[in-house]
């Protein structure tokens, strides 16, 4: 069964559209195409952190030979709001060698969460696109986007200028797959934003 899942990119980040499939025997929901031990919990988008930790550890313990290792870590990963310290900058997803950009939904394409806003008002910052027949280094990605007309030389209300950035994805070197975490977005109030993965 197919269905679409909106994951609002606040990491630096993104909105992305995934296709699932449910997987009755756990309750869990599994990524169409993605390696069968990457569980997703999607029951735990709304629940509070403390709630989704003993689900996740529920689930796991009465269907523990479903995983190849056992989940022994949570890596909370608070989402970017306007008011955090590295609001200004641009996260950049790389791939997985870290060199180049690619974007959260593979195309390239960046995103910014917020509006800029300089003494002139508020605009809408980006999208743009790093992906010119080849996806952009992310100096050169980063370049482009200090270099938008809307963003050169306007320095926003904090005095702060537009910057970037690398966001490293799971399975890069910075970030190697650990399949007994699982990680955990969430928001100031500890509510669950996006669906949990071990990864």
């Amino acid at each position: 069964m197919k269905t679409t899942n909106v994951i609002n990119c606040a990491i630096a980040t993104f909105i992305a559209l995934l296709p699932f499939q449910a997987d009755a025997q756990r309750d869990l929901m599994h990524m169409e195409g993605e390696d069968p031990e990457v569980a997703v919990f999607e029951e735990c988008v709304g629940m509070t952190l403390k709630d989704c930790k003993k689900h996740i550890l529920d689930h796991v313990g009465l269907h523990a030979a479903d995983f190849s290792e056992a989940i022994s870590e949570f890596e909370v990963l608070p989402v970017r709001a306007s008011g955090t310290a590295s609001y200004y900058l641009v996260g950049l997803r790389t791939d997985l060698t870290e060199t180049n950009v690619v974007g959260v939904l593979g195309d390239g394409m960046v995103f910014y969460p917020f509006e800029w806003c300089t003494t002139d008002g508020c605009v809408e910052a980006g999208p743009w696109d790093c992906d010119v027949g080849t996806p952009l280094t992310v100096d050169d990605c980063c370049a482009m986007i200090k270099n938008d007309a809307a963003f050169k030389d306007k320095p926003d209300v904090n005095g702060n200028e537009i910057g970037c950035f690398p966001d490293f994805p799971i399975g890069s070197p910075s970030k190697p797959r650990n399949l007994k975490r699982v990680c955990i977005h969430v928001d100031t109030n500890d509510i669950v934003v996006h669906p949990p993965r071990n990864e």
